[in-house]
């Protein structure tokens, strides 16, 4: 154990290729990450398997791998049900370790937990741990908090034909962890126009054009809410009133396009609520509406102790908490309002670090920020001349993926402010990123080689059924011992394993004629990076940069796509083929990822910078570390024992080339 034990500060980044950070810090752009990095040590690490945020998180708070968390996937089956039907993996209730906060808080020490996933809810007892959030807004499931979710109000416009897909599927209990009042999941909600009637209290020359009525869905309740909307003409420009009602001198927000209003306060049957509105586009004649209306987040409830929540709204506003991908994927909003919700939210997380640091000082502070993990989604083509599209918006894209690295390197600069120089400042990421070009999908897959069937409406026939896939490259078997409805009796399973592996492992692109899958991990393999027991695959595959497993079964009839060759340019209509495999287009579907590569290659590592009085500055380890081994590594810097069932051990920073020849500075 080290002498110079005391407090640590972790910040985590979602999502955080160490490429693309060495990139932006060259450019100069990061001075606050330039000076950390040659402050820190630099670890490698190999991420979870597989590669994504629900058990890259908790392995990194408890030292557990997924087998031990009970946490092997973001959406995780459900015992004693079709493979289908899920639940969320970022729920506390779920996992079965201990997290480094809660090892503080049973020696009595103080612990902050700002927006860390898989955290919500608190465990009770933790009477010294102050904890904000952490119920939801990663991988785009909707946060516990929200009361409405974010929309378009439209009119005189038309919405995308189609909203973006993504790669995952929409299993079965994954809407009850989405969007609460978005019609038809699209996130568009009309607005009729119709002749203005009855509106007093406008200002002087105002020229009414028409009026419309914005429509409200709370969470926890079934009747609607109304606000009016009035546009006005005239001289000074376009301008929109909403009001709850037909009085201008009641009105919630007067927008010209290109403006937010201020945070509008709502209660809906669950408590009091805060949301903002952005005028995107007005054009009173032709009465033309673009509004966007941002997430609805609950103002109280969503910290303990409870009086933490009311005292972050007087300090830091209401909380900033929606980041996803779908608003811009799904075509409600631009780039510009998707950096302007970036930064209203690492604005409020700022706020919180500041207040909550200064105030009550901690033995441990654990932070967590998504925003770089959605930005590389959204925009990572423009990084990489290997995806067929990376001239399509590539300097609006990499324009927009160097603002969101400046927001990281001023919340680095936060958050270091925040840490006295005396104690451990860890900036740790779950997982790295690289190009996804083309999708795979891999239950027409099985559907085609007579694994997988439906039934006329598209819905799986689980008595025909003998393999099923989930995101990002699981397949499980419908055997009968996993629930009374499976097809496969336990003496076949091991035969269909190998047909499944000698088939992925057969698996070429026909438009390249290349493998697209690294490796098909069995049981042996997968319990060797922790991938275990009941919420556990039968296999698990990997593949290779660029491709990754998309899981929705397509309803139409699909032919081998062999026109999108890279290079090659295509209409709207060819970009989407048929076939088994499809080429991302930017802004429609996401064109980086993580979770399909194998946790050891370039694509999923990520890396951890880590500063304390023992180590070397600038100083880079020999070789990669496990994610494992953090939890109790920063449980030793704090002087505290490792969190129960902890599967790692402490890094020895000496052996890894990184430690003062003294063992302290």
């Amino acid at each position: 154990m080290r002498t110079n034990v005391g407090n640590l500060f972790l910040l985590g980044i979602d999502g955080l290729p160490p490429a693309a950070l060495r990139r932006f810090v060259g450019e100069g752009i990061m001075p606050n990450c330039a000076k950390l990095m040659a402050e820190a040590a630099r670890l490698d690490v190999i991420p979870t398997l597989p590669a994504v945020t629900a058990p890259g998180w908790l392995t990194i708070a408890s030292g557990a791998h997924p087998a031990t968390l009970g946490i092997s996937n973001l959406l995780l089956p459900t015992p004693g049900e079709a493979p289908d039907r899920i639940r969320n993996g970022f729920s506390r209730t779920l996992s079965n370790a201990e997290y480094l906060w809660e090892v503080l808080a049973d020696e009595g020490l103080p612990a902050t937990v700002v927006k860390y996933p898989g955290s919500w809810p608190p465990k009770d007892g933790l009477d010294s741990v102050v904890q904000v959030d952490g119920a939801g807004g990663y991988a785009d499931i909707t946060c516990v908090f929200e009361d409405l979710s974010s929309t378009c109000y439209y009119s005189g416009v038309q919405p995308p034909e189609a909203a973006a897909d993504g790669c995952c599927s929409v299993p079965r209990g994954y809407e009850d962890h989405w969007r609460i009042d978005d019609p038809g999941t699209s996130g568009w909600t009309p607005a009729t126009p119709r002749d203005p009637l009855n509106w007093t209290g406008l200002p002087d020359g105002a020229e009414p054009a028409f009026e419309t009525v914005l429509t409200l869905s709370p969470a926890g309740q079934r009747s609607r809410l109304l606000l009016h909307a009035l546009a006005l003409g005239g001289p000074d420009g376009p301008r929109l009133i909403i009001s709850p009602t037909k009085d201008a001198r009641d009105a919630v927000a007067d927008l010209a396009p290109g403006q937010w209003s201020d945070w509008v306060h709502g209660e809906s049957a669950r408590g009091p609520h805060a949301y903002r509105f952005k005028l995107l586009e007005l054009d009173p004649r032709e009465r033309v509406l673009r509004l966007y209306r941002g997430e609805g987040h609950r103002t109280t409830g969503f910290a303990r102790p409870e009086h933490i929540g009311e005292e972050l709204v007087t300090a830091a506003g209401p909380v900033a908490e929606w980041t996803g991908t779908f608003d811009f994927m799904n075509g409600l909003i631009d780039l510009d309002t998707q950096l302007e919700i970036y930064d209203r939210h690492t604005a409020w997380l700022e706020s919180v670090i500041t207040h909550l640091a200064g105030r009550r000082p901690a033995r441990g502070f654990f932070v967590h920020w998504h925003v770089v993990e959605y930005a590389h989604h959204i925009a990572g083509a423009s990084l990489d001349p290997e995806h067929p599209f990376h001239e399509r918006d590539r300097d609006q894209h990499l324009d927009f993926l160097r603002e969101t690295y400046r927001l990281l390197d001023r919340l680095i600069g936060t958050a270091v402010a925040a840490t006295p120089q005396r104690d451990a400042f860890a900036l740790v990421s779950d997982h790295g990123h690289d190009t996804v070009h083309t999708l795979f999908f891999l239950n027409d897959f099985l559907r085609e080689r007579g694994w997988l069937t439906t039934a006329p409406d598209g819905e799986i026939d689980w008595t025909r059924t003998r393999a099923y896939g989930l995101f990002p490259g699981m397949i499980f078997l419908n055997t009968a011992g996993r629930w009374p409805g499976g097809s496969v009796p336990a003496e076949e399973a091991a035969a269909l394993r190998v047909e499944l592996t000698s088939a992925l492992r057969g698996l070429t692109d026909p438009r390249t004629g290349r493998p697209v899958v690294t490796a098909v991990l069995g049981e042996t393999e997968m319990r060797a990076f922790g991938q275990a027991g009941e919420t556990a695959p039968d296999l698990f595959f990997t593949m290779d940069k660029g491709y990754e497993p998309a899981t929705r079964i397509r309803t139409d009839e699909h032919e081998p796509d062999h026109e999108h060759e890279p290079g090659h340019e295509h209409g709207p209509d060819h970009e989407h083929g048929g076939g088994l495999f499809e080429l991302t287009v930017p802004g429609s579907e996401l064109t980086s990822g993580h979770g399909s590569f194998h946790p050891a290659s370039p694509s999923a590592m990520t890396l951890a910078l880590i500063r304390h009085p023992s180590l070397t500055g600038g100083a880079v380890a020999r070789h990669p570390v496990s994610m494992v081994d953090l939890a109790p590594t920063f449980a030793e810097l704090m002087g505290v024992r490792p969190p129960r069932r902890c599967d790692g051990r402490p890094l020895n920073f000496s052996a890894l080339g990184v430690e003062h020849e003294a063992g302290t500075s």
